[in-house]
């Protein structure tokens, strides 16, 4: 099934760029709405008032707001298809990896999040690795 993406085939390579172009952009809608879900936490626009921002530890509003920024910056670069939109999504999946796994008495763990990103970035890493594969042939 590979073997017309690897010998570098034209149309292959166009269509392996749209479907990262399109991966970008899908990821860049969930982390749009991400971003806006914890912003709603920021604004109050939550039906329980103890899970409001001011509710919440100061360890957990500063994490509200760093992955809501992120999030957010994200999503207008993934949808952008630019470089820096990637980087600014792994360090955000790097902060929340980190944060789950050291600090989960704190912020608790989520598996399923961390599956989530996990499948992303592998979705992520094969998509450029054949892409550059093709470049290359």
């Amino acid at each position: 099934m590979f073997e017309q993406f690897l010998d570098g085939d034209i149309s292959a390579r166009r269509y392996l760029i749209a479907a990262l172009e399109n991966f970008m952009r899908v990821l860049g809608i969930f982390l749009l709405l991400a971003g806006l879900a914890r912003a709603m936490v920021i604004f109050g626009m939550v039906p329980n008032p103890e899970n409001a921002f001011l509710g919440l530890s100061v360890e957990r509003r500063v994490l509200l707001v760093f992955f809501t920024v992120f999030n957010l910056t994200a999503a207008v670069g993934l949808w952008n298809k630019m470089s820096w939109g990637i980087v600014v999504w792994l360090i955000a999946v790097g902060a929340d990896f980190f944060s789950q796994i050291f600090f989960s008495g704190t912020f608790g763990i989520s598996p399923l999040t961390l599956i989530f990103h996990v499948f992303m970035i592998a979705i992520y890493v094969t998509l450029t690795m054949l892409v550059r594969r093709t470049r290359l042939n």
